[in-house]
C-alpha cells in the first residue's frame, strides 16, 4: 500500500513539474513575442539553402579563385588553425584543471579534521568553503566569451587572453563537480584510515579520492571536449583558431570553404570523443572494484 501511494504522489509531482516549466515557457515565448513565421523569409531560406548544399561540396582550394603565391593552401590553413584550437584546448584545460582541483578540495567537507566541526575552528572552515564556493559560482557564471572580450580588452589579442578566458569559466565548473563527486564517495574508506591513525588529509587522499578518481578523469576528459569548442568559438572574437577562418569565410558567403573547416573540427572532436570512450571504458572496471569495497 504505502509503495504505491509513493508512486502515486511521485507521478503527481512530475506531472506537476512538467506543468509549471510548460507555463513558464509559454509566458516567456509571449514576453519575448516570439512568432515562428519571423523564421520564413525568402532571403533566409535562400542563404540557408545555400548553406546546406555547399555541405556536399567542401572547398579544397579557395573559392576566391587564384591567390597570391604566399598564400599557404587552403587545407594546410585549416590543419593550422585546428591546431592552434587543440592547443588553446590543452593548454586551457590544463590550467583549469590547476584551479578546479584546489578548489574542489576547498568546496568538499570530506577532509576536514574533527576539530573543524564545533568552535571557531569550525566557523574558519566554513568560511573558507563559502569562499571557495562563492568564487566557483562567479567564475563559471560568465560565459568564455565574455572573459574573451574582457581579457582582448585588457593585453589584446594574444594566446594569454583566450587560454585564461577558457581556463576561469572551466576552473570554476571542474571545481563544482569535483566536489560534488568527492562528497558523494562513501566515507567508510577514509574513516577506517582515520581510525588506524591516519591523519584527515591523508585518509582524504587515499580513501575518499583514489575511489573518486575515475569519475574525477572522465568528467575532465568531458570538459576537454567542451574546452576544444570553446577554443573553436574564440576564434569570432578575433582569436586566431579554426573558428575565426569559419567566421572569415562565413562573411564572405564561402561556404564550403565553412564547410572545410567544420569537416576538420568534427573530425578531430570524434577522435577526442572516442580516445575519451576508450579511457573511460579503462577505467571502469577500476570504477566497479572501487564500489564493491
Amino acid at each position: 500500500m504505502f509503495p504505491a501511494a509513493t508512486g502515486v504522489h511521485r507521478t503527481g509531482s512530475r506531472r506537476r513539474t512538467l506543468l509549471v516549466l510548460a507555463i513558464t515557457g509559454l509566458l516567456c515565448a509571449w514576453y519575448l513575442k516570439l512568432n515562428p513565421a519571423d523564421l520564413v523569409s525568402d532571403k533566409g531560406w535562400k542563404i540557408a539553402r545555400d548553406f546546406f548544399s555547399a555541405a556536399l561540396h567542401p572547398a579544397l582550394t579557395y573559392e576566391d579563385g587564384p591567390v597570391p603565391e604566399n598564400w599557404e593552401p587552403l587545407l594546410v590553413k585549416a590543419g593550422r588553425g585546428m591546431m592552434r584550437t587543440f592547443q588553446y584546448a590543452v593548454a586551457a584545460i590544463s590550467l583549469a584543471l590547476l584551479g578546479g582541483v584546489m578548489l574542489g578540495f576547498l568546496g568538499s567537507r570530506r577532509w576536514w579534521p574533527e576539530s573543524a566541526r564545533r568552535g571557531l575552528n569550525r566557523t574558519a572552515f566554513m568560511a573558507l568553503y563559502a569562499v571557495s564556493r562563492a568564487v566557483m559560482a562567479f567564475t563559471r557564471s560568465i560565459h568564455e566569451l565574455i572573459w574573451g572580450l574582457l581579457f582582448i580588452t585588457a593585453v589584446g589579442l594574444s594566446p594569454e587572453a583566450g587560454i585564461v578566458a577558457i581556463a576561469i569559466p572551466y576552473a570554476g565548473t571542474l571545481g563544482k563537480i569535483f566536489s560534488e563527486i568527492l562528497d558523494e564517495q562513501s566515507p567508510r574508506p577514509a574513516a577506517t584510515l582515520h581510525a588506524i591513525g591516519s591523519t584527515s588529509v591523508t585518509a582524504f587522499l587515499f580513501g575518499t579520492v583514489t575511489g573518486a578518481l575515475p569519475d574525477l578523469l572522465t568528467y575532465t576528459l568531458y570538459r576537454f571536449e567542451c574546452a576544444l569548442r570553446a577554443s573553436a568559438i574564440l576564434g569570432f572574437v578575433g582569436i586566431e583558431t579554426i573558428g575565426y577562418y569559419i567566421k572569415t569565410a562565413g562573411n564572405e558567403l564561402h561556404w564550403r570553404e565553412v564547410w572545410t573547416y567544420l569537416y576538420i573540427l568534427i573530425i578531430v572532436m570524434v577522435i577526442v570523443d572516442r580516445w575519451g570512450a576508450a579511457v573511460r571504458r579503462r577505467l571502469a572496471p577500476l570504477a566497479s572494484a572501487t564500489c564493491t569495497r
